[in-house]
């Protein structure tokens, strides 16, 4: 959670961070617990429009989501 914090401070320094829980069902629900780590969900849109008719992103959004990814993934290996 941290390196992912850190590439988005790097990428979208003026942005407002905020946590959001997430619950129903996905992988992370299973493997998390079974791999006794914390998992981080992260990418672009808004959330209250997965799997509806009105879902989509914008290219600019998944762009900088690319960014924070490879930010984070940076802070990760160092």
């Amino acid at each position: 959670m941290r390196s992912f914090l850190q590439g988005l401070k790097e990428v979208a320094p003026a942005e407002k961070l905020g946590f959001v829980l997430k619950t129903g069902t996905s992988d992370m629900n299973v493997v998390g617990p079974a791999w006794r780590c914390p998992i981080v969900a992260y990418g672009p849109g808004d959330s209250s429009l997965d799997h509806t008719p009105q879902e989509h992103v914008l290219l600019d959004d998944y762009w900088r989501a690319i960014l924070v990814l490879e930010a984070a993934l940076r802070v990760l290996s160092s």
